[in-house]
């Protein structure tokens, strides 16, 4: 229901897609703007070493048309050689290297997190009333929060995000294990992928909305959105695998080139399930389209007395 519930809305307001399109774009720029500085130093250390025409063949090879054992066999090579890259970079220019990491890890993840309010917001005015938010209007009415909620959420996501680097690069580096292990990898690279960002989407799904919702600010709607997560956790964990599983199959099934409109669709997609989950976890009504209003049990009717007696 969370699953159907997520598709319907997510149809409903789909030029929420082509609006994140754009602001990504402007992002993009922006962080390469930022690493400009450096592209002469960075791109001589790869053409030296062919890295850059490993990658860019990866790229192009991405998508269901090739072998996918001979694909990780590729990735697990990119890996191996951007890692040994990356530390000689760092000794040889650590100053650079911080500053590039710097940008990359905190300062990329930063600005894209700036949208998650405005979006949140434009959302509550369709599931609530059928009101359409500006975004842009949102952006800037929302931007002093946004930073701050952005600033922190980045500094709490860099070591989640970095955890889940390493276990993908650890998973793929079981290809040189060889062996009857080798034909299970594609299944497990998966499945390691698709558990852990769906754990992490599931731990902070009820974050934003919280504070959209209950105009909270950033720490107690941490807390109002986590006691969300937990009330219904594994339903909503199940819907989180889902939606990861379904982006995995179409940005293999349609290859890289797709990627900047898939990745933004499933994007768009967790911001409506995670407003989904809220809405439906405190038992509030909603829109779903036009003509649809769900309305949810309410909270005491799922909780214990000890979980709602504030609310008596």
């Amino acid at each position: 229901m969370m699953f159907k519930n997520s598709t319907k809305l997510l149809i409903a307001n789909f030029s929420l897609v082509w609006k994140l399109i754009l602001y990504y774009i402007i992002v993009c720029g922006i962080v390469i703007g930022l690493i400009a500085p450096f592209f002469g130093t960075i791109a001589d250390q790869l053409n030296t070493t062919g890295a850059l025409s490993e990658f860019g063949s990866l790229l192009t090879n991405f998508n269901v048309s090739v072998n996918p054992f001979q694909l990780l066999v590729n990735m697990n090579e990119v890996v191996v050689e951007f890692l040994d890259l990356f530390v000689e970079f760092w000794q040889v220019n650590p100053g650079a290297a911080f500053y590039i990491c710097f940008v990359l890890l905190y300062v990329f993840p930063f600005l894209i997190g700036l949208a998650d309010l405005p979006v949140g917001q434009t959302l509550f005015g369709y599931m609530s009333s059928l009101t359409k938010y500006s975004f842009v209007g949102s952006y800037m009415r929302y931007f002093a929060r946004s930073a701050r909620y952005s600033l922190f959420k980045s500094l709490i996501m860099l070591p989640v995000n970095l955890l889940i680097v390493v276990a993908i690069v650890f998973t793929l580096r079981l290809n040189s294990v060889g062996g009857i292990l080798i034909y299970f990898m594609p299944f497990i690279l998966v499945a390691v992928l698709v558990a852990l960002v769906a754990l992490k989407k599931t731990f902070f799904a009820g974050w934003m909305p919280a504070i959209v919702v209950y105009d909270y600010n950033m720490f107690k709607g941490f807390r109002k959105g986590f006691k969300a997560v937990v009330r219904r956790f594994f339903k909503v964990f199940s819907t989180a695998i889902c939606i990861m599983l379904l982006a995995v199959a179409f940005n293999y099934l349609f290859g890289t080139f797709a990627f900047p409109i898939i990745i933004p669709v499933f994007v768009a997609m967790f911001y409506v399930f995670e407003m989904v989950m809220f809405y439906g976890s405190q038992g509030m009504r909603y829109y779903v389209d036009l003509d649809t209003i769900l309305s949810p049990k309410r909270l005491e009717e799922n909780d214990s007395f000890r979980e709602v007696k504030d609310l008596i």
